[in-house]
């Protein structure tokens, strides 16, 4: 059991929320931290979570933690997060850093608390610029483990625009597959500028590190750039179809520090693509879009949803490498919204389809030096995703790792569960009572971190 003193220790960091700061924010090797504390406890010493880039997940002890956490603060209060430092600053950060936690640690060994944070640190930078992720910071089944501790979801994806508004279509496109072709995506009134605002302030006092700006198509907001240029604190991303994305946009959007795009594509082919989106001239329009994210120094990855129209995708990667990009995924469908009526009419892929279509997208990108992903849990069993030389198997994140924000400001377990259930309100309900919601626990007990979707039998 923790003594009273340890226990106020980490009661004072839970309530200091998420410690966060950039390190060599201009340069090639550009990382963000969060440092998420668990809630403070008097019968264990829990271990915080480092996120690093949004995408890398790191258990550190209580010493680390608070090591970590000075070092941050430090950082930012002396130099701002927006600062590339020389020798001469680390070392004053370092030695203010090593007094801190010497006076809450006092018989810590000042030489082993350098030590351990310049391992964090070149740990971190290390990722950033694409050496290898060492197995013990992936992600799968370290959030398993970690989810006793936490709080509230890593990543929060805001539908900040409807499919159609008043009753007028929203979206420019007409994607068969579309997840977002349900009712409760149909609204009379859009939530303004300041209310998303509101609830973007919500999430960071939720301590949740990482937002996704999504729809419907989130470039129909007028305000877009100013909601991504307000949401700095946090690991920023977008997933567009790249339709409206200008050159002058994508340079807005990345000057407003938007840390990635996601832009579909669904073929090389403009006859597919066309047709798959319902929208004649639409390839053309997708395609300037990535190259304008790429031109702008975006970093841009583009996914494309598998269906039996375009089992022509090794030729879309071959493609893509072409025109500049480097980092891909991929997904079969996601049995909900406008996808239902495709997969009952059997244009989908089987499931010995897809593993030989992804087998051969696994070796291209080999070839290529690309990076690819599979994002789709339950399409195939995550022994065989493993074997074609994924990283990692799909798993559900459903009211744990992930939830989404609907038009209307409901909370909905994640962006695709759009069938009208909700946790709850972000503008007008407590962030606990969210997070406690029943339908919440149930999905987080019967859902999370499982290697299958739910939603491809309904629902829970």
């Amino acid at each position: 059991m923790n003594s009273l003193k340890d226990y106020l220790r980490q009661k004072k960091f839970f309530e200091q929320g998420v410690a966060h700061a950039t390190l060599d924010p201009k340069g090639p090797g550009a990382v963000t931290l969060h440092l998420v504390p668990p809630p403070p406890s008097l019968f264990k010493d829990p271990p915080s979570l480092l996120i690093i880039d949004g995408m890398y997940f790191l258990t550190v002890g209580p010493s680390w933690a608070a090591n970590l956490r000075i070092f941050l603060s430090e950082l930012t209060s002396r130099h701002g997060s927006g600062k590339e430092l020389n020798k001469e600053d680390v070392e004053v950060i370092e030695e203010a850093v090593a007094k801190k936690v010497m006076k809450l640690y006092p018989k810590a060994n000042r030489k082993k608390i350098l030590e351990d944070l310049k391992e964090i640190v070149t740990l971190s930078i290390s990722i950033a610029k694409g050496w290898p992720v060492p197995p013990e910071i992936e992600s799968g089944m370290l959030i398993k483990q970690y989810a006793k501790y936490m709080t509230a979801p890593h990543r929060m994806d805001l539908i900040v625009s409807p499919m159609s508004l008043n009753r007028k279509r929203r979206c420019p496109l007409n994607c068969k597959n579309c997840y977002a072709e349900q009712p409760s995506m149909n609204i009379e009134e859009e939530l303004t500028t300041q209310e998303w605002m509101t609830i973007i302030k919500k999430c960071k006092n939720a301590n949740i590190p990482m937002i996704t700006f999504t729809g419907g198509e989130p470039l129909m907001r007028s305000d877009i750039v100013n909601l991504v240029n307000y949401s700095k604190w946090f690991i920023t991303r977008m997933n567009t179809n790249g339709y409206l994305l200008t050159a002058d946009l994508a340079k807005k959007l990345f000057e407003a520090s938007l840390d990635s795009i996601q832009i579909t594509l669904y073929s090389n082919d403009p006859a597919i693509h066309d047709s798959l989106v319902e929208k004649t001239g639409a390839w053309e329009r997708t395609v300037e879009g990535i190259k304008n994210a790429l031109d702008a120094g975006l970093s841009v990855s583009v996914n494309t949803p598998l269906v039996g129209q375009n089992s022509d995708y090794c030729e879309t990667l071959k493609f893509l490498y072409e025109i500049g990009v480097r980092c891909v995924t991929c997904s079969g469908l996601i049995a909900t919204g406008g996808a239902k009526q495709q997969i009952k009419n059997g244009k989908d892929l089987d499931a010995d389809s897809l593993q030989a279509l992804l087998s051969k997208a696994t070796k291209v990108c080999e070839d290529l030096g690309m990076e690819i992903s599979f994002t789709s849990p339950g399409c195939l069993p995550s022994e065989e995703i493993l074997k074609m030389g994924f990283h990692s198997s799909p798993v559900c994140g459903a009211c744990l790792s992930n939830m989404a924000i609907d038009p209307k400001g409901n909370v909905v377990p994640c962006q695709s569960w759009l069938n009208g259930e909700n946790a709850g309100n972000m503008i007008t309900d407590d962030w606990s009572k969210i997070w406690n919601n029943p339908l919440c626990k149930k999905i987080r007990r019967d859902c999370a971190t499982k290697p299958q979707c739910p939603l491809k039998k309904g629902g829970i």
